[in-house]
């Protein structure tokens, strides 16, 4: 049977560990202010959305829904993408500590400075470097239910020449 993680719920919690009825913000691991030294390197937040053309990576070999998603894309803000001498359309290399993956710049201003924003769901093999967005993600657990963290991520990006 499969079960989803509901508000309230502790069934997903590690160790069984009780959650609080009353959260309380808690930092990211990975910002300007919790790793100073990490996000001197890496200055810009991703985030990884679901693709609207795919239901996670389900659907991502087929043509149609291919042709409908496009080649993997990152949309980064005007300002990043200029300090970066990054136009749209541009190839480029997003990395950190954990790894790499390629995209095509969407350069708009649909995104804040500082975040940039690259759609999951791709399969490896219809990748430019033989990577996805994944590979920046970090594999910790968030604090409730045992929630991923991939939106608690730093990157630089780099045109590929």
């Amino acid at each position: 049977m499969f079960a989803s993680f509901r508000q309230g719920s502790e069934e997903f919690q590690p160790n069984d560990e009780p959650l609080d009825p009353v959260p309380d913000f808690i930092p990211p691991e990975e910002s300007p202010s919790t790793a100073p030294e990490l996000a001197e390197r890496y200055p810009l937040n991703i985030l990884s959305p679901k693709a609207h053309a795919f239901i996670n990576s389900t659907f991502a070999n087929l043509p149609e829904q291919l042709r409908h998603a496009g080649e993997q894309l990152l949309l980064i803000h005007p300002e990043d993408a200029a300090a970066r001498n990054i136009g749209k359309g541009s190839a480029v290399r997003v990395h950190n500590v954990r790894g790499a993956f390629e995209a095509v710049a969407a350069v708009s201003d649909d995104t804040r400075p500082g975040i940039v924003v690259a759609p999951m769901g791709y399969w490896l093999k219809g990748s430019r470097s033989g990577n996805t967005v994944n590979a920046v993600n970090s594999a910790r657990y968030a604090d409730m239910g045992r929630a991923p963290t991939f939106s608690d991520t730093l990157v630089e990006v780099s045109p590929i020449d």
